[in-house]
């Protein structure tokens, strides 16, 4: 027999009807035509049908209930299915222009493209990039809920197609515990604060996300150069550069920062800008006619004498007798 669950929608507050509820026995001969007919009526564009595959039983029925709530060009849905194949994504596909988000509650969602698998059971959630074809299989009475971004707003990894996480950790949690609250007050919020906490809802992710690929091979490197790079153009301009600005300007939490600064086998984020100006400084005392005091300045130390202490410990010679 199908499982059965209670399901309630993510939404708190006043519960609405499901997008989709339908319900097809697995002996029908045209089980897998009814599925997608009475889905495509109840619900028409507003949650677009995958193709699916219903598995033969000759007992049994297969049910689906879908709740929606539109967010700005953010969605979330409150999903129950039975088991269940098919497909999504790929070029003119499914969703094939978002980036797809499954934080399973209950059951298990499997995912497969190009040979590379993900699964996000009860507890855990998946991140996988639509442009790529999955093939997925939805065991019996799995619920999650699925977070669909557009594309173009996420920095996805470019060997990776899927990013598996726990729900409990403190990136995760956080970015649940806002689309929550969100959810709730969503009637309520202005233009403005609507604005604000899609914002906030891609930066959560982002930083889930980078959490997650930090460790990948290509992904850091890229990171520390950027750092870098950015680091290059504020060394002057910025006396006020730090780990949270930086952090900010890439789109990366400071931990991240941190961690590609670490794996890349270089000193810490301030460590490495005070490197960069005392060598940058020592080119313009070997070039120019200004004063210590004034290259002091114009690099941002806080006077001539933490200069001198810093310059003499990194080139073992004090400024006077470089120069």
């Amino acid at each position: 027999m199908s499982t059965t669950a209670t399901v309630s929608p993510w939404r708190i507050g006043s519960p609405s009807a499901p997008v989709v509820d339908v319900t097809v026995p697995y002996a029908n001969e045209n089980r897998n035509h009814v599925l997608l007919d009475e889905w495509r009526r109840q619900a028409g564009e507003s949650v677009p049908a995958p193709p699916m595959r219903l598995p033969r039983h000759s007992e049994g029925t297969y049910r689906a209930r879908i709740w929606k709530q539109n967010l700005l060009d953010i969605f979330l849905e409150d999903q129950y299915s039975d088991a269940v194949a098919g497909g999504t994504g790929g070029p003119g596909g499914h969703l094939e222009d978002r980036i797809v988000t499954s934080v399973t509650l209950s059951g298990e969602w499997r995912f497969a493209t190009g040979g590379r698998r993900a699964t996000a059971t009860a507890g855990t959630l998946c991140v996988r990039r639509n442009e790529d074809l999955w093939d997925f299989e939805v065991a019996p009475g799995t619920r999650a809920i699925t977070l669909v971004l557009p594309a173009s707003e996420i920095r996805f990894p470019k060997n990776r197609r899927a990013v598996t996480a726990d729900q409990a950790s403190p990136a995760a949690a956080l970015l649940l515990a806002h689309l929550r609250l969100w959810t709730e007050l969503a009637d309520g919020l202005g233009a403005a604060a609507s604005g604000a906490a899609r914002n906030a809802t891609l930066e959560l992710f982002r930083g889930l996300l980078n959490d997650q690929t930090i460790d990948d091979a290509e992904f850091a490197p890229a990171l520390l150069r950027a750092a870098m790079d950015h680091i290059e153009a504020r060394l002057l301009a910025d006396p006020d550069l730090d780990p949270g600005g930086i952090a900010t300007a890439l789109n990366v939490s400071v931990r991240t920062l941190y961690r590609a600064f670490g794996q890349g086998g270089t000193s810490s984020v301030m460590a490495y800008v005070r490197e960069r100006r005392l060598e940058r400084a020592r080119a313009e005392l070997l070039s120019t006619r200004l004063t210590v005091s004034e290259i002091a300045a114009r690099w941002h130390f806080a006077d001539s004498s933490h200069f001198v202490k810093a310059y003499k410990k990194r080139f073992a010679e004090t400024p006077a007798a470089g120069r």
